[in-house]
């Protein structure tokens, strides 16, 4: 492909395709904040469900131990208390959710997603942060003339780029999660 002689083309055309390509690049830019907007939505549901979900087990585990203490009580009394038979399977059946239960936790795997979700924020952020600014920085001041269609050219298609990039980044942090048994990331990538 041959280069561009953006001096050829008339200044009110010029303006044209700045406008035009702002727009475009604003609307990626915009996508790009809304991927990372759904990242904080994402980390805080798994930061609730990973807290959730130790709550429960610590509770769980704590229940247990109250158990274990009222069978060794019953043992101590022996004949006194005919209930603690019973107790002792109470304690026995409660151990076991509490197992199932901290294994479902690992499962969920709910702390390492929330990490993974606010790394692809961050991500997100950065692309979104460099890419604004240079637009900022090289086409802004020029307004609409040639080296400002060179730039806007160039930008947009860095950032066309830098976001393929950049979703290719966030699938691979996806399958990461999943070949780590958990369910992976999503909900995030709107294309």
């Amino acid at each position: 492909m041959e280069p561009i002689d953006w001096t050829k083309l008339p200044p009110p055309q010029q303006k044209e395709f700045v406008a035009h390509t702002e727009a475009e690049f604003r609307a990626l830019i915009f996508e790009i904040v809304e991927s990372s907007n759904r990242c904080v939505e994402k980390f805080d549901q798994a930061t609730r469900a990973h807290v959730g979900w130790r709550w429960t087990v610590i509770v769980g585990t704590g229940l247990i131990a109250l158990l274990n203490i009222l069978v060794t009580h019953a043992s101590a009394m022996g004949d006194k208390a005919p209930w603690g038979g019973w107790l002792s399977v109470v304690a026995s059946v409660f151990a076991v959710l509490v197992t199932i239960l901290a294994t479902l936790e690992g499962f969920a795997n709910s702390a390492e997603r929330a990490q993974a979700y606010r790394e692809s924020r961050e991500m997100f952020v950065d692309v979104r942060r460099e890419f604004a600014a240079a637009w900022d920085a090289y086409v802004e001041p020029l307004k609409d003339g040639p080296e400002a269609c060179a730039n806007a050219a160039e930008l947009h298609k860095r950032l066309i780029t830098a976001d393929r990039e950049l979703r290719a980044r966030f699938k691979n942090l996806t399958m990461e999660q999943q070949k780590a048994g958990g369910p992976g990331l999503t909900g995030v990538l709107s294309s």
